[in-house]
């Protein structure tokens, strides 16, 4: 149900409100928001007045809030904390110091680079400092400001937004498909050599729910760049797992193939940082900034 908000009876009360339920101590409102305690006094009366209720209960000797401040103050509280937040962003300059953005080099290749032209136009001033590691540890991604992770979303001590949703499956190149020809079944994978990343647990599960757990292939290998493991797969040297989202312009172009349907879902690419270390305004509009870039994305 839409509300006609072109008009919100006692706005400055109903701030007035939110701050000092935020620390149910009048004085210590009042010196937030740099007026009297009176003043804080009179308006919580005048809205008390008009939503015809009590929001504050007075007889304990520490103020609390009423049932029916309590119900206020939670629809209040945010909206006010976004307005603040969204006019300190306004007025907060982008160029302070440059920002870190620590990502993999083939997310960075294929998606990131691609836009760091809208991030500039965007927002102009911006200073950052793109970080590439093929792996790294949660305490590597701790010392940026933004990292880009890969995985499910649940690392301990970390706050996540997702990015990209991620879909794992088997891409091989034209030239192996001319000498090879395309498997037609999880088993013909057997004829070819795959290749793995560090530590081989994609292919496996792959593998298992494709009905094949066991399969005995012609060679394996162990890539830790996925950059190098797709010039291996355009050189026709094995079959990846790897998201066709990212190489649809190989895959249209037939440079890529994608012999099976089945794909790994659980796993996305993540926008992460320090739950301890809340991103500063001018690293929270990168963040936002990138959300946007993905729903646009998401949406053509």
């Amino acid at each position: 149900m839409l509300i006609n908000v072109t008009y919100i009876p006692h706005l400055n009360a109903l701030r007035t409100f939110s701050v000092a339920a935020r620390h149910l101590n009048f004085t210590t409102a009042a010196t937030e928001l740099n007026v009297s305690p009176s003043a804080v006094s009179h308006q919580i009366r005048q809205l008390e007045s008009y939503l015809s209720t009590s929001l504050f209960d007075r007889t304990a000797r520490q103020l609390t809030l009423t049932a029916e401040g309590e119900f206020l103050f939670r629809r209040l509280d945010d909206p006010f904390q976004k307005i603040g937040l969204a006019i300190e962003q306004m007025r907060t300059p982008l160029s302070t110091k440059s920002i870190s953005l620590l990502c993999r080099p083939f997310f960075s290749s294929l998606w990131l680079a691609p836009r760091l032209r809208s991030l500039w136009t965007t927002l102009p001033g911006i200073d950052l400092n793109l970080i590439h590691k093929t792996s790294f540890t949660l305490a590597d991604a701790e010392t940026a400001d933004i990292a880009i992770l890969w995985g499910k979303g649940n690392w301990p001590e970390m706050t996540c937004e997702r990015l990209v949703k991620g879909t794992l499956t088997p891409i091989m190149g034209r030239q192996l498909a001319k000498i090879a020809g395309v498997p037609e079944k999880p088993s013909d994978l057997a004829r070819y050599t795959l290749l793995h990343e560090e530590n081989r647990t994609h292919w496996a599960t792959w593998l298992e729910r494709a009905g094949v757990p066991n399969l005995k292939t012609s060679g394996s290998a162990l890539v830790d760049d996925t950059n190098v493991r797709l010039q291996q797969v355009l050189n026709g040297q094995g079959i990846m797992l790897s998201d066709p989202a990212l190489l649809s312009e190989l895959l249209a172009c037939g440079e890529l193939i994608r012999p099976f349907d089945l794909t790994l879902g659980e796993y996305s690419y993540y926008l992460a940082w320090p739950s301890r270390r809340p991103p500063e305004t001018r690293v929270r509009r990168v963040i936002d900034w990138l959300l946007a870039e993905s729903r646009t994305n998401a949406s053509n």
